[in-house]
């Protein structure tokens, strides 16, 4: 073979870096370098690639070799050529720590002789010099910036800001090492098959851990196959469970639940045991996690366990048994629900609890199991006068008549979603077998499940009321048990929730009690656990918990000091982003990144799988067998059945692109199954990502999206079309503080993010303007060049950068520091909003709320007093009222009931605006509803 020249290898490499084929030039003029290493172009051009590849550290020292030889032969037009390059690449390499402040001052002789004369390319080098003079309060402030970045809000305010409570799951239970779920593809985690280093620190977390019943399920899943292990493997093996969830009632919930399972392993641990005992500690299990009232003595053994952890987790020498954890930033939000359940619930009553509780009506007939997308696609298919037919006849709803078309079609829509839910919810019945039938009858007559033999003596007429029950009962026994159990029985106290700001004396407890039970009787036959032990018809429901809740027993003493379970409350991408930033309050030895991820439908109300993209995968394990899953629950139908209808609509790319931008690989991606992703080694050859010009049209249109999104629809009315798009600027940010690691160079993301904060913005992208879904096509709509007008948009912007400042992976031109922002707050009372919020016309949990900051007496002040979304846009589009409108997406507190609002921005900002005598209103973006005009002389600032 022909051997090449170094002047013919740098011809070579001309031409790869003419095609942007920067690592293959890089490779080429290294060897020219090799070959000729007295010629200081090699080094030169070497340098140039490197640098396009974001490779600082690399282009830094073949630059200081360059610089070397041309001090033995000059060559000043490279000379020049190097003395542009220098101070860019040290200023990114300082900023993304590839580079030392000793690297520099090592070399700093040789770097002064590569400084221009005055008046030449001085930019670059005053970028330089501020960059290393800030260095040291950089790298001293850096933690404190990530805990700015990542304590401010990614996501829009709703009308209501407390947390919804979510007690009874509806998802089939899991073993998350081997599958998603029943209806979900199985995608076996071969524990078997792992290397004895990596079974030492297999980590699993759960996101919106709900109920608790998949981590349960993967306890039971995980001891199994740990018993099959070589029992070097078993003593080699730590495995780490987490459940997260953003709601602390749900976290103390879960830790009661486990105190009473640590007392049924105490109970196994002791040589005699009390038959009675163990059948109440399994009685309170059953009930407090699938009813909705107690008996007697459960409920007072669930409230030992409530005022035990009341006192003990207040105490510093509290431990818990070895195989549980509670983060300590928890603990506050878990004293406050468990001190509501011990002081606030003494005047709820049984019978108000089972007036709420949906009467359970029994269904003679068992119809075949269907898909929900089959359900969905026979809707589909009927005519409309099949469905017009169908809501006058069998439901007595009138139709609006012809004339009012559109009102017409919200009809026939809202049919079909009604149809969708009814025979969804049948088809849930459809899958209950007849072996509860029984217990059926028997809990449309009580409202409650039977107790187990041993314990139903302490109930009057119990056994008489069961023994009759597939006959007819009298009406004086089912008169006398419902009066027993209204009299001597208690409301579940772990289903109300004291942390809502709106308080409501009871729960919502319409939910189908059997439908539970049935999940949890497949996941026993699927892991075959009811072939060791039958259930017992004589307490079904009792018996199916009993069954798995003794497998969960089993599985923890099995697993015993090779397990570690972790409660953690809080939002699940702020958290994840503690984790991956190193600034998360727990023990140093605790995982950051996990084997799996499994999300539950979190992302349908945390902007899906971009959401996932930019803050889940950096958590994930890179192993081919590692991966992040959620399901979605909230809108399936809308996707058509089409992956790429769901990854498009949040994150604005298809599949494919998705995963090439993105440097992952999608694994399942159906709305009707598992939305899962794994994580490929970072950062990705450059070559294998998006080129510069889709990186940067694909931000312009994330952001241009992120001002300005789509109008979603009415909740209440499109009920299965309902999207949240919550995210904020917070987010975008967020996203371009992620794209370095993916291998992104940061001087891509910088030189953009710059053009955005200087207003400079020419781009032919529109604002979609359509109703949710996206389409797939939206990306061929352009318009013709243009600057757009980001003013409105950037007052919030260099407060978020200048908060989060130290803690971004580039630099960026911003005169703002964190000591120039302070947070402001200003009275804003339920009065001040307006009647479609006050109404609930609209979904007030839906994150749609800015503040709109406007000088008054201007021609900008009368169109944001009655803003829409086409006014936002011909302020992009048309440049109204640069310097006099603001609007702001990240706020510190927000809610119809909160009675203020909060936000940060810079002072010399404010003071100017209270000057000019501004003002704000609440702007929704649903309903283009605006509050009331809340003047500059009301607000004030928060002492830091």
């Amino acid at each position: 073979m022909l051997k090449l020249c170094a002047a013919d290898l740098k011809e070579e490499g001309n031409k790869c870096f003419k095609s942007r084929w920067f690592a293959q030039a890089a490779k080429l003029y290294k060897q020219a370098e090799e070959l000729e290493s007295d010629d200081p172009v090699y080094p030169s051009n070497l340098s140039a690639a490197l640098y396009e590849m974001g490779d600082y550290a690399g282009s830094y020292h073949a630059i200081l070799r360059a610089a070397k030889l041309l001090s033995k032969s000059p060559n000043p037009p490279l000379a020049t050529k190097l003395s542009l390059r220098l101070p860019k690449t040290l200023t990114y390499g300082l900023r993304n720590n590839t580079l030392s402040s000793k690297d520099f001052y090592d070399k700093e002789q040789l770097i002064e002789r590569l400084k221009p004369p005055a008046g030449f390319s001085e930019g670059y080098w005053e970028e330089w010099e501020r960059t290393i003079d800030e260095y040291d309060t950089v790298m001293r402030h850096a933690s404190s910036a990530r805990v700015n970045f990542v304590s401010l809000a990614m996501a829009r305010k709703a009308a209501r800001s407390d947390l919804e409570y979510f007690t009874i799951g509806h998802d089939d239970v899991m073993s998350i090492i081997t599958d998603w779920g029943l209806e979900n593809t199985r995608n076996p985690f071969d524990l078997l098959k792992v290397s004895v280093e990596r079974l030492e620190r297999l980590s699993f977390i759960w996101g919106g851990g709900g109920d608790g019943r998949h981590i349960l399920g993967s306890i039971i899943g995980l001891s199994q196959t740990f018993l099959e292990l070589t029992s070097k493997k078993r003593n080699a093996s730590k495995f780490h469970f987490t459940l997260l969830d953003i709601h602390p009632t749900t976290i103390a919930r879960n830790l009661c639940l486990f105190l009473m399972i640590n007392e049924l392993i105490m109970i196994r641990l002791r040589k005699h045991t009390d038959d009675a005992e163990e059948a109440e500690i399994k009685a309170t299990i059953f009930y407090v996690w699938m009813g909705v009232v107690l008996p007697p003595y459960c409920h007072v053994r669930f409230m030992n366990v409530v005022k035990s952890l009341l006192r003990d987790l207040q105490t510093s020498s509290y431990r818990l048994p070895h195989w549980l954890y509670v983060t300590k930033d928890s603990i506050p939000g878990i004293v406050a629900s468990l001190r509501y359940w011990d002081t606030q619930l003494s005047h709820r009553t049984v019978p108000e609890m089972l007036r709420r509780h949906r009467q359970f009506e029994n269904s003679p007939v068992n119809p075949p199991k269907l898909k929900s997308q089959d359900i969905k696609a026979e809707i589909d298919d009927m005519t409309d006068d099949e469905v017009i037919n169908f809501g006058q006849v069998q439901m007595q709803m009138q139709l609006p008549p012809p004339s009012e078309k559109e009102a017409r079609q919200e009809w026939l829509t809202g049919m079909r979603i009604m149809m969708f839910r009814m025979l969804a919810s049948g088809n849930e019945q459809g899958r209950r077998s007849s072996q509860f039938s029984n217990e059926e009858a028997w809990y449309g007559i009580t409202q409650c499940f039977i107790p187990p033999k041993v314990l139903r003596t302490r109930h009057k007429s119990f056994d008489e009321l069961w023994a009759g029950i597939s006959q007819s009962p009298t009406h004086v026994l089912k008169k006398q048990a419902r009066k027993h159990i209204e009299r001597t029985w208690k409301p579940n106290p772990s289903l109300f929730d004291g942390v809502q700001e709106v308080k409501f004396d009871y729960p919502s407890v319409e939910f189908n009690a059997f439908e539970m039970v049935e999940r949890i009787s497949q996941f026993n036959s699927r892991m075959g656990l009811s072939k060791e032990r039958k259930m017992d018809e004589d307490c079904p429901a009792y018996s199916v918990s009993e069954i798995f809740f003794d497998a969960v027993v089993d599985g923890l003493v099995a697993l015993n000091d090779h397990v570690k379970i972790e409660l953690l409350q809080g939002d699940i991408s702020q958290e994840l982003m503690k984790m991956a930033h190193g600034i998360d309050n727990r023990p140093p030895d605790f995982p950051r990144t996990f084997t799996r991820m499994w999300l539950s439908n979190v992302p349908d109300y945390t902007h899906g799988p971009m959401n996932m993209a930019v803050f889940a995968i950096p958590n994930l394990e890179t192993e081919p067998d590692a991966s992040v899953a959620a399901n979605c629950l909230l809108n399936p139908s809308l996707w058509k059945d089409s992956g790429d209808n769901l990854i498009y609509n949040y994150s604005l790319l298809n599949g494919k692109e998705f995963s090439r931008f993105f440097g992952c690989r999608i694994v399942a991606s159906g709305p009707w199954d598992a939305i899962e992703f794994s994580a490929k080694p970072l950062p990705r050859p450059l070559s294998t990502l998006a080129t510069r010009e889709e990186l940067i049209v694909w931000l312009t249109r994330v952001f241009i999206t992120t001002i300005l999104p789509p109008e979603p629809p009415n909740p209440r009315k499109e009920l299965l079309c309902r999207v949240r798009y919550p995210n904020n600027l917070m987010a975008f940010l967020g996203l371009l503080m992620r794209l370095p690691a993916i291998g992104y160079p940061p001087h891509w993301i910088s030189e953009y993010l710059n053009t955005l904060l200087a207003d400079n913005l020419i781009t032919d992208l529109v604002p979609y303007r359509g109703k949710f879904p996206i389409p797939l096509s939206e990306p061929a709509r352009c318009a013709s060049c243009r600057r757009v007008n980001l003013s409105p948009w950037l007052a919030e912007f260099e407060t978020l950068i200048a908060l989060s400042y130290e803690a971004l992976p580039f630099p960026v031109s911003l005169r703002l520091r964190r000591d120039d922002i302070c947070t402001y707050e200003a009275p804003l009372s339920i009065k001040d909003f307006g009647p479609l919020t006050l109404m609930e016309k609209f979904g007030n949990y839906d994150p749609v709320f800015s503040l709109v900051f406007y000088k008054r007496g201007t021609l900008i002040a009368n169109m944001m007093q009655r803003t829409n979304r086409d006014t936002l846009v011909d302020v992009l589009e048309k440049g109204h009222g640069t310097g006099e409108v603001y609007v702001l997406s990240v706020l510190d507190q927000f809610g119809i009931t909160k009675g203020s609002v909060r936000w940060k921005m810079g002072k010399e900002r404010v003071a100017k605006m209270k000057e000019e005598k501004w003002a704000f209103v609440a702007y929704r973006l649903d309903c283009h509803e605006t509050s009331s005009s809340i003047v500059a002389d009301r607000w004030w600032e928060l002492e830091a």
